[in-house]
């Protein structure tokens, strides 16, 4: 079971190394100008909040949880095969739309279900994880090699065949089954847990953590090409941010084990105000090589704890709703506030921006510390 997680993760990672990338270029392609591509993109961050927690919701009463990421995957493949003959930002507008809900489940669902069964079937959910930043990076390079040589045109082309391959990854996972008791315990889940003080908390700690990766991610590139830096260096810079995060997943289930799901969120929080203080603070190459493989930590570090923490906190039946919030809100709501007033800090003050995302680092440990603070109240009084 081990090896079709990996493939799973390995075919739905290269969707996400093409997407990054690429897709504002191939949107550009079409005559789109900047502020439509950014509507675009937004659109689909904004979605998490929306779409992931209905998906979700039909996954925890049916139990399908495959069956679904089957239908969405092959759905989305055959939206992405439709790009092509789309024009004009409106029906491109509506395409990612449709494209977006598809796809935008298949990362929780198939986080929950790899989490879930990575003890029943005795393998490391993180060495299976790792898979997919290992085909991140190839897609990445590999993508922009093809496209060099074929042109924008190919991506929609590039991305549908991806996402058939996810589809076809996803024909090997397991389905997992309720028992009726359990099927029957919240006709809506996301209400339950959204009532619930300490779930709340740790949704909110891991906002901050993610969130505090946007300035990197909108404007990482753009701020170390105006320091000078080569394109061959900040693509080896991003690489290693991923290597890092690859290294750590590589030994999750040890270092979950000896640390701990909230204190890992802690030092993430601890890494990025570093981080960040430094990117702010400097362009040097050395100190940038330094940090970067703070990204270990920053994200995955972070990502390990939230995913850990609702392995062991959340049911089963109220599962994949939980993963879908963490995802909806941690990567979606937050990420795209952050996002929006990001841009106009970056214009205002450039590098120094970063610094607003030490603030959010710092802001993350301090709930994580009340999240460690109120699960110990509500363990002494159980």
């Amino acid at each position: 079971m081990a090896v079709r997680f990996s493939l799973y993760y390995a075919a739905l990672f290269l969707v996400v190394g093409i997407f990054m990338p690429f897709w504002p270029a191939w949107l550009k392609s079409r005559g789109l100008d900047a502020g439509q591509i950014s509507i675009i993109l937004s659109v689909a961050i904004w979605l998490r909040v929306l779409a992931n927690p209905v998906m979700a919701h039909f996954a925890d009463r049916s139990g399908a949880h495959r069956t679904i990421i089957m239908i969405s995957a092959a759905g989305a493949a055959g939206v992405y095969l439709l790009f092509s003959f789309v024009h004009g930002f409106w029906m491109l507008f509506a395409a990612n739309i449709l494209a977006s809900i598809l796809f935008m489940a298949l990362i929780p669902l198939g986080e929950n279900l790899a989490s879930r069964s990575a003890t029943p079937y005795g393998f490391d959910y993180g060495r299976v994880r790792l898979w997919g930043s290992i085909t991140f990076i190839l897609a990445a390079y590999a993508g922009g090699a093809v496209i060099e040589r074929t042109g924008d045109s190919v991506i929609p082309w590039m991305l549908a065949a991806a996402l058939g391959g996810a589809f076809l990854a996803s024909c090997g996972l397991p389905q997992q089954r309720l028992r009726e008791r359990d099927r029957a315990h919240s006709s809506l889940p996301a209400a339950v847990l959204l009532r619930n003080k300490t779930f709340l908390i740790f949704l909110a700690g891991a906002s901050f953590l993610q969130a505090s990766h946007a300035i990197l991610y909108m404007f990482g590139t753009i701020h170390w090409r105006a320091a000078g830096i080569p394109d061959s260096m900040i693509g080896a810079l991003w690489a290693e941010g991923v290597i890092a995060e690859i290294v750590l997943f590589a030994f999750s289930g040890a270092v979950v084990a000896r640390v701990g799901p909230v204190r890992l969120m802690l030092i993430a929080a601890l890494a990025g105000a570093v981080r960040w203080t430094v990117l702010a603070e400097t362009t040097d190459i050395a100190l940038l090589i330094a940090v970067q493989w703070l990204h270990g930590l920053t994200f995955g570090a972070a990502h390990l704890a939230a995913i850990f923490y609702l392995l062991r906190e959340i049911p089963d039946q109220m599962s994949a709703s939980a993963q879908s919030l963490y995802s909806g809100f941690a990567v979606g709501l937050a990420m795209g506030l952050v996002m929006l007033a990001g841009g106009w800090l970056y214009e205002s003050v450039g590098g120094a921006a970063f610094h607003a995302m030490t603030v959010l680092s710092l802001a993350g440990g301090l709930v994580v510390l009340l999240l460690a603070r109120t699960r110990n109240q509500r363990d002494s009084s159980s």
